[in-house]
């Protein structure tokens, strides 16, 4: 019998392979378990909000919880998204938030017997100019005295980017209401172009700039993604309650929220919302559309590990 020193050479070279595909395969599991656990920030006690803002996770960012933070709300813990570590373009530099869960109280981004007053009392503004919404005085004022003084306190004035509620056509005949103007607001709606992209030619006003949030990418899988996070419910819905009626007859995600961005191309008092499957417009006089708030707090605000509802999570503290 002859032996096959070739044939030997060549099943330790098959099996020395084989190892080091095995042992490549280990370290790449490993490395991504890093990434994935280890890597990720712990939990600490106490920390600052900026810190577990959306953007400042980057590639550690799992899911909502991740980014929600709980602050009370007429007396009960309610869950808001901390979504800017910086609040971009003309923001004062804050942490951006956004409520979670969708006010219970739907409201008219303008009642329609408040239309005649908005006209006669801003200077021949449009009445669709978001300073005179009737959300935007609830926001500032009835909302804003749901938290306790000393979060009240907390909330900063934030410059936000709003239409100037003048065409500036001239001649032509064509609308042309892209100018826009800076106004302080301590609790306010986002806009069109913070939560997609505007559409349409030169003439629309571009309100904010983008947020990282509900920008994660052009590709199929990023854009059912940032579907679904505009997405949003009543607290209510998701814990089970059936009473209120569905909005637009497609259950839990038919629900839509106010933007301040006016539909420019319409003459109706038509406004910008956002539904799950992207956006959709509504007449301002509708009461059928939920309001989602935002705000700004200062970067160094204290979050703390808290039980509600029996989880661990993070709070502000009155």
């Amino acid at each position: 019998m002859t032996f096959n020193f070739k044939e030997v050479d060549e099943k330790r070279k098959t099996i020395a392979a084989v190892i080091v595909t095995v042992i490549i395969l280990v370290l790449i599991l490993l490395l991504g378990t890093f990434l994935i656990i280890g890597g990720r920030p712990r939990m600490e006690q106490s920390m600052l909000l900026y810190q577990v803002a959306y953007d400042s996770l980057g590639r550690f960012y799992r899911n909502q919880d991740d980014i929600t933070v709980y602050i009370r709300e007429n007396g009960e813990w309610e869950p808001f998204l901390v979504l800017e570590a910086s609040y971009p373009g003309e923001g004062n530099g804050g942490v951006l938030m956004l409520r979670k869960y969708l006010i219970q109280e739907r409201r008219p981004w303008l009642a329609q017997e408040n239309r005649r007053s908005a006209l006669l009392g801003h200077g021949g503004k449009d009445f669709r100019y978001y300073p005179m919404t009737d959300i935007d005085a609830w926001l500032e004022t009835e909302y804003l005295q749901m938290f306790s003084p000393s979060i009240q306190e907390r909330f900063l004035s934030t410059n936000i980017e709003v239409w100037d509620g003048l065409s500036h056509s001239g001649d032509t005949g064509i609308r042309n209401v892209s100018v826009t103007e800076i106004v302080p607001r301590r609790v306010f709606l986002l806009s069109e172009n913070e939560t997609g992209k505007v559409r349409g030619g030169a003439r629309r006003a571009v309100e904010g700039e983008p947020i990282a949030y509900f920008h994660s990418g052009s590709s199929w899988f990023h854009q059912n993604l940032v579907l679904e996070r505009r997405m949003a419910i009543p607290r209510h819905e998701y814990t089970g309650d059936r009473s209120l009626p569905r909005g637009g007859g497609t259950g839990f995600h038919g629900y839509s929220w106010w933007l301040r961005s006016v539909a420019w191309t319409e003459a109706t008092g038509a406004i910008y919302t956002i539904k799950q499957d992207g956006f959709t417009m509504s007449l301002m006089f509708r009461s059928s559309t939920f309001i989602r708030p935002a705000f700004t707090m200062p970067r160094d605000t204290v979050i703390e590990l808290y039980e509600v509802d029996g989880r661990m999570v993070y709070v502000i503290h009155d």
